[in-house]
């Protein structure tokens, strides 16, 4: 009797462990989902999946609108990313006018993202339309505290919203997302305190791309 209460002790503990390592995975997936039309009224989405952490991820399922579509499992590498076509002949998706659609993904781990861009509207002509345009941040910047953001129009150089400030703590990355009026080319500065830690254009192009984008600081 004691013997099987030990094997049953070790067992339990096995699975626990197992368990903790899982919880431990889970937690550390970071995922970024994207999906936008082909054209303005085609019936074919873009979804692109893109793994920003230092894990491989294993994804199991594509959800249109909480209903799972039969699609291949892929593996994504370390800042690796996936692309693929959601149609009639890859996911059984034909979009019906007047239908609002939202997009996920399932990871073996059990983590589910949903997309970062949004969702998507099939209108009554069928053709898509998003509803807001904006700007991702995601500031990992070793050093805490707070974040000076400017947003401009790349072609002229007048602001796009007042400046704002993105705090960050010691514990961890900081995330802020921010809408801007249309799809087209921003430059984006993020300064910490007097020095500069990111400097670039962001460029949306919907509809052929999201209609969000991400910048990392």
């Amino acid at each position: 009797m004691l013997l099987v209460i030990k094997q049953a002790d070790t067992l339990f503990e096995l699975r626990k462990n197992e368990l903790g390592i899982l919880d431990e995975g889970r937690m550390d997936e970071e995922i970024y989902v994207y999906i936008f039309p082909v054209t303005e009224d085609s019936t074919t989405l873009t979804l692109k999946v893109h793994n920003r952490g230092h894990l491989v991820v294993n994804v199991v399922q594509v959800w249109i609108n909480d209903v799972p579509n039969i699609l291949e499992d892929f593996v994504l590498q370390p800042m690796g990313w996936n692309e693929m076509v959601l149609n009639e002949s890859t996911a059984d998706f034909i979009p019906i006018p007047g239908t609002r659609y939202f997009i996920k993904i399932t990871t073996d781990r059990g983590n589910i993202f949903s997309s970062n861009s949004g969702s998507l509207y099939c209108d009554s002509e069928g053709k898509w339309d998003e509803g807001m345009f904006g700007i991702n941040f995601l500031i990992s910047y070793p050093a805490a505290g707070w974040f000076n953001v400017s947003i401009k129009h790349a072609d002229t150089g007048d602001p796009v919203l007042e400046p704002f400030f993105i705090h960050k703590s010691s514990a961890g990355v900081a995330f802020d997302f921010r809408p801007v009026p249309s799809a087209k080319k921003y430059h984006v500065i993020i300064m910490k305190g007097t020095e500069k830690i990111y400097d670039d254009n962001v460029t949306i192009s919907w509809p052929y791309g999201p209609a969000t984008e991400m910048v990392i600081a």
